[in-house]
Formats: C-alpha cells, structure tokens, sequence
C-alpha cells in the first residue's frame, strides 16, 4: 500500500494549543501519533511525508522515525 501524509508535528509541544490537539503534553501527543500510525501501515507499505513530521523534538527525530512502520520517504 501507498501512503501520503503531512502535519503529524512530533514533538511539537506548541502544536496541541494551537490546533486544539487533545493531548496533555508531547510525550503524550507522541505516543498517540506513533500508535495510530502503526495500527494502519506496515512494514510493507510505503509512505510518502510531505511536509512537517517534526518541529523541535526534545526527542531524537531518528529515535521516532524508528518507531514508524513502512519505508518512509
């Protein structure tokens, strides 16, 4: 399967005030995101980021690539 996304900012604490995300902090936010995330694609799949995965991640931005299933591009 193909995949396309943008927006997911990781790591992006200012991100859940300004877009009304429903998450208590980043880490939260995060762990959320990575879930939902693997839940739908698999290793098999190929997804195509095309913008904004992350803005200033406290968190290693290879450390949560790693945790996203597919070949991400």
């Amino acid at each position: 399967m193909i995949y396309y996304t943008s927006d997911l900012h990781l790591g992006h604490a200012n991100i859940i005030k300004l877009c009304n995300r429903p998450f208590a902090d980043v880490d939260e936010m995060n762990a959320a995101l990575i879930t939902n995330w693997n839940a739908k694609v698999t290793n098999g799949d190929t997804v195509y980021i095309c913008g904004d995965l992350m803005f200033r991640s406290a968190t290693d931005p290879e450390l949560l690539l790693k945790q996203l299933k597919g070949k991400n591009i």
